[in-house]
């Protein structure tokens, strides 16, 4: 219950707050960023809760964008799943999270995110698509990395507390 109003609250302030604060007209991507997070951070007994992550998540960006319900839900699962099994592949035993896996791992999905997401939207309008591909696409990325690597920071350290 509590990250279902965590979404919310997340998808209200993305698209209240910061769009007066929009970086060459992207915001960060708020509700991506705590998925993200919340399955980055996830323990392997529990992967079964992407799904749910996925579609909660999913549902607060469709519902607060100009996009029918569905699209974000599909990608969020697929992203969710392949971060955990590329997670697996990548165990480190010193470091549970390391930031050197974060980083890449959160620019690709992020950017795939979106691409998908913005072909998904123009599917029989493909030359629309490409031409978005701009200082836009890139300013999104760039200004949602910067609340993830924040967010990365606050979970680490919390999820110290809870190993000790």
């Amino acid at each position: 219950m509590v990250i279902i109003l965590l979404f919310y609250f997340l998808a209200l302030l993305q698209n209240s707050f910061f769009t007066h604060f929009n970086l060459l007209g992207s915001v960060p991507n708020l509700v991506f960023i705590l998925f993200f997070l919340l399955v980055f951070f996830e323990k392997k007994k529990k992967n079964y809760l992407i799904i749910p992550l996925a579609i909660v998540a999913g549902l607060f960006l469709d519902i607060f964008s100009y996009t029918y319900i569905g699209p974000s839900i599909v990608l969020l699962i697929i992203i969710g799943i392949v971060l955990k099994k590329i997670q697996s592949l990548l165990k480190n035993r010193e470091d549970n999270y390391p930031f050197v896996y974060f980083l890449p791992l959160f620019l690709i999905c992020f950017a795939v995110y979106e691409a998908l997401l913005m072909i998904s939207l123009h599917f029989f309008d493909l030359s629309h698509t490409l031409i978005n591909f701009d200082l836009r696409f890139a300013a999104g990325i760039v200004y949602s990395l910067f609340f993830a690597i924040i967010g990365f920071w606050i979970f680490k350290k919390h999820a110290k507390k809870i190993q000790n």
